[in-house]
């Protein structure tokens, strides 16, 4: 009986971290359904320098959770676990990750099968692994039986699925004498795990319990530092596992599959000559070292080898050269993205600032400029493609799709001589709007990229279900034009995991197709704690509407807002404002500034001051793609979002806490009302807004994913293919 005779608290939660101030607080959120069952939560806090105690303790602190930091300067995840386990004063230890989540209730479960397993030293639950780019993949455990030592032998193969941190409970007794291997920094968990299964019966559930974030970019970079040190201290901690009984072939099998995965990532990153040493340690195995994945392997190392200037290659010489190289990018957009006002450019711009980080840039627009400012970033520089006042000229093709812009035939040519001039080794390109140029960029560009602010085919279908007028072969045009679109470009972007699947869906060709969220715009301009209240002398509430006044879905929420939830509101608060502000606004818009309480701001030069003065932002969308930029900005300054759960779709913000939702004109208003009238929970949204926003689409998320979005082509592993 693993637990007879055990004292104390239910169960320690152990969270190693190390510069997780962007995840921490979700981490920590995720607890709460099950708090009743947490005595302790200990950070191991492994010399962050990014404010992660400082998040966690303010988090735990909002959450009521029972949280202590322990600082330690290890550098290793399981060295951190071990700490943990050796101060957890509960019956049982829960692991989790700093950057994963546990599913409501997935604790209760995990320590119900514990208690109905007495002779069990774990439990372990389903986990539903998250990469970016991929659709998201349920691990259940199946497949355990009473034999220990076929447990174990299927563990090392592989043939049952890898145990998740965060997807099982451990008898704290169980583990008094199992730590993780200090060593290492990959398989470590490897070798936890089958320590415990060698000793102990494992209980399992088959629904999921754990939200756990795979990040497949780290993952190879790991393998590829140090290949032949970080394999032979892998294998030296397999081969301690044989002192518990442990099948040494199934051992020697884990050796050879862990050198395969490294030449892998090996032969990726063009590194040939490591790979080449790497596979040896695979042909050690008469299997795998016989598998076609193997021969196939060792095909691409003798090929690449062949290539001048490949076959000596090693990791440091030939990262250190893609390092040092700068990166030419150009973005081409259709209206100038900057100064960014609305959603299309502020997204445009960023992706600019990110790609600034690897070398020059240059954003093109097809619409002249109206501002003469610059950047301050000197590394951007801005150009357009038609002059204001200048003579029409003909356009590209003789037919056009209504999904697409009018492009000039001097646009073109203008186009192609800066690129001449700038040498780009990457031009992205903003959506099918610009399709009629992508035939001409392909021979121009090293590296060809769609930006896909929408899946256009989805919005197209959307904007048919809410207007029949609307023929449904406009619907299968837009999608056909994004197949031909896919099918000549190198890459596509999006914007969420749901447009990845949407894209993914429509895709004929196996593009890769890469998630690059829409981040905080002019972050640089709000103050990373919370902003102030805006003050009620202007009148309370204002509520914020930001967006480009000419598209469609906007227009129709402007609307909305003006001529239905704002006059519901101002029964119960007479003195609520709306406030519609944007690029472009069209007639119907610019019809409705001369209602009651409602004001217009058209093409602002700059928003600021605009959200420095709202209370509220409602954003009454019924259609739209993408994610809504809107949303990140007035969360960012502290302003709860009251929005349709369209609206809010692709951000994983939490109904309740972090947004409010309601798909109703009515349910908005009275959403609106309530949060204004109590003051104590407008202070708590406010809070909960900033903190999601600043933590999951902050400047570094959006700098990594741009960059990881570049592919291979700039050191980085082909994560979205």
């Amino acid at each position: 009986m693993i637990k007879s005779g055990q004292t104390g608290l239910e169960v320690t939660v152990v969270i190693p971290a190390r510069n997780a101030a962007a995840t921490i607080d979700a981490a920590l959120l995720s607890l709460m359904p099950d708090r009743d069952l947490i005595g302790e939560i200990l950070l191991i806090d492994d010399g962050s320098d990014d404010r992660t105690e400082a998040k966690a303790t303010e988090s735990a602190r909002r959450h009521g959770l029972p949280l202590e930091v322990l600082s330690v300067s290890l550098g290793n995840a399981g060295a951190a676990r071990n700490v943990g386990i050796a101060r957890a004063k509960g019956k049982s230890i829960f692991f989790l990750d700093a950057d994963d989540e546990l599913i409501r209730g997935g604790l209760s479960l995990l320590h119900d099968a514990l208690e109905r397993n007495p002779e069990a030293g774990l439990s372990i639950g389903a986990s539903i692994r998250r990469t970016r780019g991929r659709p998201d993949k349920l691990k259940a455990p199946h497949g355990y039986t009473s034999d220990k030592a076929e447990n174990t032998r299927r563990y090392l193969r592989n043939e049952l699925w890898p145990i998740a941190m965060g997807s099982a409970l451990i008898s704290t007794a169980a583990t008094a004498a199992i730590r993780f291997p200090s060593a290492i920094g990959l398989d470590e968990d490897t070798c936890y795990w089958v320590a415990m299964l060698a000793r102990f019966d494992a209980a399992t559930i088959s629904a999921p319990v754990l939200l756990y974030h795979h990040d497949e970019t780290r993952m190879a970079q790991r393998f590829i530092h140090a290949p032949r040190g970080t394999f032979l201290a892998i294998a030296l901690e397999l081969d301690r596992l044989a002192d518990l009984g442990v099948e040494r072939d199934a051992l020697q099998w884990r050796k050879a599959w862990i050198a395969q995965r490294i030449s892998r990532q090996l032969i990726k990153h063009k590194m040939y000559a490591d790979a080449a040493a790497m596979m040896r340690a695979v042909r050690a195995h008469k299997m795998i070292g016989r598998s076609w994945k193997a021969l196939q392997y060792g095909a691409r190392i003798r090929l690449g080898s062949l290539v001048p200037g490949r076959a000596m290659e090693t990791g440091h010489s030939n990262r250190d050269a893609d390092h040092g190289k700068e990166r030419r990018t150009l973005v081409l957009c259709y209206d100038p993205a900057f100064p960014p006002v609305s959603g299309a450019d502020l997204r445009n711009h960023h992706n600019a600032k990110a790609a600034a980080e690897l070398g020059p840039v240059c954003l093109v627009s097809i619409r002249p400029r109206t501002d003469p400012s610059k950047p301050a970033d000197p590394r951007i520089r801005i150009e357009a493609l038609t002059l204001a006042g200048e003579i029409r000229t003909a356009s590209i093709g003789w037919w056009r799709t209504g999904a697409e812009k009018r492009i000039p035939r001097t646009a073109l040519r203008r186009l192609e001589a800066i690129i001449r001039a700038f040498a780009p080794d990457s031009i992205v390109v903003e959506g099918i709007a610009l399709f009629k140029l992508l035939r001409s960029l392909r021979p121009l560009a090293g590296q060809l990229i769609l930006d896909m602010h929408n899946v256009e085919s989805d919005l197209a279908g959307q904007l048919h279900h809410a207007d029949r007028t609307r023929s449904m072969p406009v619907l299968y045009g837009v999608r056909r034009l994004e197949r031909k679109a896919l099918a000549i470009v190198d890459r596509a972007w999006v914007c969420s995991r749901l447009d990845h699947e949407r894209l993914t869906a429509v895709s004929r060709r196996a593009v890769p197709i890469d998630i690059v969220p829409n981040g905080i715009p002019r972050f640089e301009d709000i103050a990373v704690d919370l902003p102030a209240e805006a003050a009620i002398s202007e009148g309370f509430p204002i509520i914020l509407f930001i967006g480009h006044l000419g598209y469609k879905p906007n227009i129709d929420a402007a609307e909305r807002l003006a001529r239905t939830i704002l006059p519901r509101i101002r029964q119960r608060l007479p003195t609520a404002r709306l406030v519609l502000a944007g690029r472009y606004p069209k007639p119907a818009v610019k019809a409705l500034n001369g209602l009651q309480g409602v004001d217009l701001v058209e093409n602002p030069d700059h928003v600021t001051p605009l959200l420095a003065r709202a209370h509220l932002s409602i954003i009454p969308l019924s259609a739209g793609g993408g994610t809504r930029i809107k949303i990140l900005e007035a969360m960012a300054w502290g302003i709860p979002v009251i929005a349709t759960p369209l609206a809010a779709e692709g951000l994983d913000l939490v109904d309740d806490e972090e947004v409010l939702l309601s798909d109703s004109d009515e349910g908005l208003a009275g959403m609106a009302v309530e949060l204004c009238l109590d003051r104590t929970r407008m202070a708590r949204q406010r809070a909960r807004a900033h903190e999601a926003v600043w933590s999951r689409f902050g400047p570094q998320t959006i700098r990594n994913a741009v960059r990881a979005g570049f592919g291979a082509g700039f050191g980085l592993d082909d994560a979205g293919s």
